[in-house]
């Protein structure tokens, strides 16, 4: 398998430190999807990372599709059960994440558009999905501590790092305390220090 990331992606992140869990491997290309690489685009239309080549040949994108597909498919343990109430309860986690990272991640493109072109309003909307995810996750406690660091904490740990690195200014912790007491459980995770884009 090959696997392309960006190395500051929060998305392809989220990819590395799902293998890293498991204790597997997989051939690793990183590059800068924003220059058009011609192999990106070859392997999958969209031209994002991460993406994954399979053995196979054939390609997938969408860093939640290639999690469901090496947590399948790749030896050790599951970090997200393949039915019952327990997967749904880490899809709500990942979902949740996932959304907290798009907006997050939404804001910081925004901000890179040549000044004339930058849309606050547009900033603004994708500040306030953060400030609206953040309290949801404070009252997620009991799923996040339930699942033993599955696929839905990872995805969370990763989005909260990623307010750190690219929000700091949003003090998310202030307003988040059991949230923030859990997130410092677990950011020293082999995984999370492994895959830390900084």
């Amino acid at each position: 398998m090959k696997l392309y990331i960006a190395k500051t992606s929060p998305y392809a992140r989220k990819v590395l430190a799902l293998i890293h869990e498991k204790g597997a491997s997989v051939d690793v290309v990183t590059l800068d999807p924003w220059i058009d690489p011609a192999d990106l685009q070859a392997a999958i239309p969209s031209g994002k990372v991460p993406a994954l080549v399979t053995d196979e040949g054939w390609c997938l994108g969408e860093s939640w599709a290639i999690a469901d597909y090496l947590d399948a498919t790749l030896p050790g343990r599951r970090l997200l059960p393949a039915d019952g109430p327990a997967r749904w309860r880490g899809l709500r986690l990942s979902a949740l994440a996932q959304g907290l990272l798009d907006a997050a991640f939404s804001a910081v493109i925004e901000g890179r558009r040549p000044a004339g072109e930058r849309s606050p309003a547009w900033v603004a909307r994708q500040k306030a999905a953060i400030a609206r995810t953040l309290p949801v996750l404070e009252t997620a406690l009991d799923d996040l501590t339930a699942e033993g660091f599955g696929l839905g904490g990872l995805s969370v740990a990763c989005a909260l790092d990623y307010l750190d690195f690219r929000h700091g200014d949003l003090d998310w912790r202030a307003g988040c305390p059991a949230l923030a007491t859990w997130f410092a459980g677990v950011i020293d995770r082999p995984s999370l220090r492994a895959t830390d884009p900084r």
